[in-house]
């Protein structure tokens, strides 16, 4: 029985190894389009040549998608289905998994109209996606509201996840210095 206990507490701990979840620093700076805290690094992707490309995968068509080294990431449609590309997998971003106090959904992604990088700090690396919120993210005091997907990259055991998150920057700053 002792050893049943220890085996079901080892794989809890394995699972959450696995699905280790960006920092809140991260999904900040992710949604900034831009480092915020000192702790994490925004490095822009190369947006240079876009490719886009009738079924892809899956029947999906790859409407927008760069290459970073040997792996294309980028955004693609199945009808009304819509996913996100990273390698050789695409995340429907209707499944996508909002973060830990960012459950507002984001609206339609406009590939051209986001930002396109990586997040990096202590939690690991992550392909980040940001984009304005939908209409109101365009002008005047609503260029604020954003949203972003971000997926863990790099050495990974397990499967990848869709992150979500969609928030106001400066409300996400002020709650930043309240956490202190």
């Amino acid at each position: 029985m002792k050893h049943f206990f220890f085996m079901m507490f080892l794989s809890a701990l394995v699972v959450e190894a696995q699905a280790k979840t960006p920092s809140r620093a991260a999904i900040v700076s992710c949604l900034s389009a831009q480092s915020t805290s000192k702790s994490v690094k925004w490095s822009p992707l190369p947006t240079e040549k876009i490719y886009s490309e009738d079924d892809y995968l899956e029947g999906f068509n790859a409407i927008y998608y760069i290459k970073s080294g040997n792996k294309p990431i980028g955004y693609a449609e199945r009808g009304h289905v819509k996913a996100v590309i990273y390698g050789n997998q695409l995340f429907s971003i209707a499944q996508a998994h909002p973060l830990a106090g960012f459950h507002t959904r984001p609206t339609e992604l406009d590939p051209f109209a986001a930002d396109w990088a990586t997040v990096a700090d202590q939690t690991g690396t992550y392909v980040c996606i940001s984009f304005p919120y939908g209409d109101l993210g365009q002008s005047g005091s609503f260029q604020k509201n954003r949203s972003a997907y971000l997926i863990a990259i790099g050495e990974r055991n397990g499967p990848r996840i869709l992150y979500s998150a969609t928030g106001n920057l400066d409300a996400l700053q002020m709650n930043r210095g309240q956490q202190k």
